[in-house]
């Protein structure tokens, strides 16, 4: 069994906590993978994740992002991607601090907006050796389309009420994550599969929360990183569904063309949670297989 550490890192005086997890058979500074998953999920969903990758004799960092799960931070359910990927880089630097850690070979790994997270980091970080990215949503101005458009009327008409109310010291609203949408309770994903997917594998944790706040809606229509393309001179695996609407396959596979060799595309056919849930054991055993020979080079 690998060996587990429960870590934490003080980042701006909050502190992120998550859970480092080493091969128990291998000597010496070892590689390390960041993992990061898609939007909601908890460092403590990432437990197979970290399996796959400790078997592949590499040490592999989990964390809950500021202002979710076991980390600190304000307003709870704050989600906010480019804060993320600073935070990221901050997390990068204690980890090349660590005697046990080869701060020289460093890839970056995530799901959905993690994928998303690492693609940026590894585009303006040069200390990242290597980045995979599972059906990375890659422009913001996409993520609108995923409502039907009464309902992001609605959704975006919430965003600068909730701006001034936090500005008058009041809480910041919250809309749930995951559900079946109502007349004025919307949820951001309420596609069967995906409902399907996060029942199985993060409602039951404790660090799990169904909501993010309005302003995350805001902070993901922002996020563009396909303008990034150009930057990311590290080998690079993206593994894309092929019918995926939730994270548009087409403009993840045209900012693949622009991203530099070496680089390697791996297509699943289906949707954005289908290719999760009929293929994710092998997805991890490939990516983990690639990371390990990358950051052997």
């Amino acid at each position: 069994m690998p060996v587990v550490e429960d870590i934490e890192f003080t980042v701006d005086g909050i502190t992120l906590r998550g859970r480092l997890t080493r091969p128990d058979d291998v000597e010496g500074p070892l590689p390390v993978v960041i993992l990061q998953g898609g939007l909601g999920g908890p460092a403590e969903s990432m437990k197979f994740q970290a399996q796959g990758f400790a078997e592949q004799g590499l040490a592999c960092l989990a964390y809950d992002h500021r202002c979710t799960g076991y980390s600190g931070g304000e307003p709870r359910q704050l989600f906010d991607p480019w804060q993320q990927c600073r935070d990221l880089r901050h997390v990068i630097t204690h980890l090349t601090l660590r005697d046990d850690i080869d701060g020289d070979r460093i890839g970056l790994w995530g799901i959905s907006i993690g994928g998303a997270n690492s693609l940026f980091v590894a585009a303006t970080d040069t200390r990242v050796k290597a980045v995979s990215a599972i059906i990375p949503p890659v422009s913001g101005w996409s993520a609108r389309k995923l409502q039907p458009a009464d309902t992001l009327a609605e959704l975006e008409a919430l965003i600068p009420v909730d701006r001034q109310a936090q500005a008058k010291g009041e809480p910041a609203r919250t809309i749930r994550l995951h559900g079946e949408p109502a007349p004025g309770d919307p949820v951001m994903f309420s596609d069967e599969e995906g409902l399907e997917f996060v029942e199985n594998m993060i409602h039951n944790l404790p660090s799990f929360k169904n909501a993010i706040t309005v302003s995350t809606l805001d902070h993901l229509f922002e996020m563009e990183v396909r303008a990034y393309a150009e930057r990311i001179t590290r080998p690079t695996l993206m593994i894309l569904a092929s019918q995926d609407t939730v994270a548009p396959v087409e403009e993840a596979r045209e900012m693949f063309e622009r991203i530099p060799e070496p680089k390697e595309l791996i297509e699943y056919p289906g949707q954005h949670y289908e290719i999760l849930s009929n293929h994710f054991g092998e997805i991890i055993a490939r990516s983990a297989k690639w990371m390990a020979e990358t950051l052997a080079q």
